[in-house]
């Protein structure tokens, strides 16, 4: 059910308990989390279809910039200058949490 809810986690959780519970390496759990993560999220997609409670004209407007957003962050994530970016930021804010 939380997986549904908020799928954002899940995958995370699935690896976490999973990486306590097997001795296989984290990588070679990544398609069956991948394949549980997208079992959970159709389930949840298809109750709120048909309990009527999606609102179709955002959900494809949303699901259209997610596309456009997800192509084009992985184009301009390929930049050294964005990853030596994003290094510097996520060790700034790091270091100012620690």
């Amino acid at each position: 059910m939380y997986g549904g809810y908020f799928g954002g986690a899940v995958g995370l959780m699935m690896l976490a308990v999973w990486g306590l519970l097997d001795t296989r390496d984290v990588k070679s759990l990544n398609a069956p989390r991948t394949l549980l993560v997208s079992a959970a999220n159709s389930v949840a997609v298809l109750t709120f279809a048909m309990a009527h409670a999606v609102r179709w004209p955002e959900t494809i407007e949303m699901l259209l910039a997610a596309i456009v957003g997800g192509y084009g962050g992985a184009l301009i994530g390929r930049a050294r200058v964005i990853r030596a970016g994003t290094l510097l930021l996520s060790a700034c804010i790091s270091s100012r949490f620690s």
